[in-house]
């Protein structure tokens, strides 16, 4: 089918998660380019969500909402793709899903474990004949050419469309369509995890502006990708750390929790109880030290519960309750500022500037593996992994120790810069160490980040981002596939 290529639009972002929202808006990064006096266009799941309503009307950015029509085929294909796409027995990430999938179903719903068994033999089958990978490519191909996203495309025309998460049926069908009316295509990846975890991806593109080597190097292994579309951006709303990295604005937001401003304090960043389901134990265990001065007689303790504890299809309401019950003397609990949108985890604005300040201006940052780790080592902090279930005996497949296991942080926990404890006592051993020497570690943890984020040093990945889509645009560039 012959490319169009009567472009209105110059740049079309794709967002379908508040984390990629907060990627495009939080330094700016749409608006800077609507200054350089290219049209901008921004398609999300809901152009009623108020932040992205108040940031296009504010910036002269046109707001889309693409919905595509429920399809019963596209259960199947979901429950499917991993099986006939990955090689989920070497994908820990993906191999849990089938785990759970078929030992942990209710057995009132045994039903429910009979398709990932059948699944799981087309998996066998398709790594005897790889033809069956490829059959089930091009049927995912079928489903994806999706009427629906081709007509928004050609209502949007962009010279230049950009995927956030492009592991996204609906971003896939959007991608597909992006390239038949001739947009030059650029994967600009939302999260570190991207690549290794969360399964192929259906569409690749044009270019690719990615975080750092360690992000270039996966998707050139996985997809042959030709390094000679792949630059090295760092990651745009990155940019706020550099600032609070150089001069932390904590003070304020430790006022707002109750905590003296002007005392040190730990920052633990938590997990959904689906991938950590002990942590709130571990967190009441570190609040009754606190108050018990074990870490110091003004040491004091910022909370920071994940989206997921709060919304969506993990959160779990069971922990709320007694997290609001640790607020108080030398503990605050931080929650997550959301905006009620179709859109996962929409965040408000002040959220990140908020969480940045408080991560810059703490001792230590704990997690039990998720992008808190990145965002404390760009703040040059301490980082403590609680590889651990607080003492409480739990099957590996629900542990926090699988996480371990998961190829993106197997990888950057075997690197130096990361102190993973597996107890109580190795926590108190490690904070105790850190106390003592804040900057034990310090030059492996820059040189770890460096290699996950470029521009570490210099923050300015959304200017970066604006001078490549500005040079592609000045080239005329469209799409090469």
């Amino acid at each position: 089918m012959p490319t169009e290529h009567k472009f209105k639009t110059d740049i079309a972002y794709v967002v379908n998660h508040g984390f990629a929202a907060r990627m495009v808006t939080q330094t700016d990064l749409l608006g800077k380019l609507v200054e350089r006096g290219f049209s901008v266009a921004l398609i999300g799941p809901d152009k009623s969500d108020e932040n992205l309503v108040a940031y296009c009307n504010e910036r002269g950015i046109k707001l889309y909402d693409f919905h595509p029509r429920k399809d019963p085929r596209m259960g199947e294909y979901f429950r499917a793709r991993k099986y006939l796409l990955d090689d989920i027995r070497a994908n820990p990430a993906l191999w849990e899903k089938h785990v759970k999938a078929t030992r942990m179903v209710p057995a009132r719903r045994f039903w429910r474990q009979i398709r990932p068994r059948i699944y799981y033999q087309a998996y066998r089958l398709r790594r005897a004949f790889p033809g069956i990978k490829d059959w089930f490519f091009r049927r995912e191909r079928d489903l994806l050419n999706n009427k629906e996203a081709l007509n928004l495309l050609r209502e949007i025309a962009p010279r230049i469309f950009v995927s956030t998460y492009p592991v996204n049926y609906a971003e896939s069908m959007l991608q597909i369509a992006a390239t038949k009316v001739g947009s030059h295509s650029i994967i600009q990846l939302l999260s570190w995890d991207n690549i290794t975890s969360k399964g192929t991806i259906s569409q690749l593109a044009d270019s690719y502006f990615l975080w750092g080597e360690e992000m270039q190097a996966e998707i050139h292994e996985m997809y042959k990708v030709d390094l000679a579309t792949v630059q090295l951006m760092g990651v745009p709303h990155f940019d706020v750390h550099v600032a609070q990295r150089k001069s932390p604005n904590h003070q304020p937001y430790l006022r707002e929790l109750g905590l003296n401003p002007e005392h040190p304090y730990l920052f633990f960043g938590m997990s959904s109880s689906h991938f950590a389901p002990h942590e709130i134990d571990i967190v009441e265990w570190l609040a009754q030290k606190i108050r018990a001065g074990e870490f110091g007689k003004d040491m004091q303790l910022v909370v920071r519960p994940h989206p997921q504890n709060v919304s969506g299809h993990w959160a779990d309401p069971d922990w709320l309750p007694r997290l609001q019950a640790l607020a108080g003397d030398k503990v605050g609990i931080d929650f997550p500022k959301m905006v009620d949108s179709q859109m996962a985890w929409s965040m408000k604005k002040n959220d990140m500037t908020k969480l940045v300040a408080l991560i810059a201006g703490s001792r230590i940052v704990y997690n039990s593996g998720s992008t808190i780790t990145i965002d404390a080592l760009m703040c040059d902090r301490p980082v403590i992994i609680t590889s651990f279930d607080a003492g409480f005996e739990v099957s590996y497949w629900k542990s926090a120790r699988r996480l371990r296991d998961y190829a993106h942080l197997k990888k950057i926990f075997a690197k130096k810069g990361l102190q993973v404890v597996e107890s109580f006592a190795s926590f108190t051993e490690s904070t105790n160490n850190f106390l003592a020497n804040p900057d034990h570690e310090l030059a492996a943890r820059r040189r770890l980040i460096r290699s996950y984020c470029a521009n570490y040093e210099a923050g300015n990945a959304t200017e970066k981002t604006c001078e490549a889509l500005t040079a592609l645009l000045s080239n005329n560039i469209t799409s090469k596939n």
